[in-house]
């Protein structure tokens, strides 16, 4: 695994254990966690080779529309290493993944 998708995976990990949540990495590289009431929250470690990825794309409309057992949709957060982070905004714009409401880019900065 790339070196620098681990260290996001792992801040996806740190990050649901502080709030009590177990992670579980998953073989599509997702973190998923379990929060309160049943949310089934999906963490994306996001780096330059995803972007150009051919099948990225449908990637993200896929897992932007999971749903939980009650038909909610399930939070998906994406975090970019900073090299992808503008494109990775102008994909998420052009797909209006934002209007679906369960959709959010972090930064390694915040």
């Amino acid at each position: 695994m790339d070196e620098t998708r681990q260290k996001l995976q792992q801040l996806f990990e740190e990050h649901y254990r502080s709030c009590g949540w177990k992670p579980i990495v998953e073989q599509d590289g997702t973190v998923r966690a379990s929060g309160v009431g049943g949310v089934t929250w999906i963490g994306l470690p996001i780096i330059g080779d995803d972007l150009v990825d051919p099948d990225f794309e449908a990637r993200l409309l896929r897992l932007s529309g999971e749903r939980m057992p009650r038909g909610e949709l399930c939070p998906l957060e994406l975090l970019p290493d900073e090299p992808s982070a503008p494109a990775l905004r102008s994909l998420v714009e052009r797909l209006r993944l934002r209007d679906r409401g369960n959709v959010e880019i972090y930064s390694l900065a915040a």
